[in-house]
């Protein structure tokens, strides 16, 4: 990674810009740990990181031994 700032923020930064790109909906599953380990070159405790993170930010929602999914928004837009 020519990237400076820490791996975990561009993991975590990389599944924000899917999420809002509408590439991963609310509901999606997003890629395992291991995957992403493999993908970014990094140990699985770094993407850990990132998925604990983004959980802590409501963005996912991690289900033991089901996986981690893109969260609900919090907010729905009233017609």
């Amino acid at each position: 990674m020519s990237d400076k700032r820490p791996a975990y923020l561009t993991i975590k930064q990389h599944v924000l810009d899917r999420i809002q790109s509408g590439a991963l909906k609310p509901g999606d599953a997003i890629p395992g740990e291991e995957a992403l380990a493999r993908e970014f070159g990094v140990s699985r405790m770094t993407v850990n990181r990132a998925m604990r993170e983004l959980s802590d930010e409501q963005v996912v929602d991690r289900i033991q031994g089901a996986g981690t999914f893109v969260a609900q928004q919090k907010f729905k837009a009233t017609l």
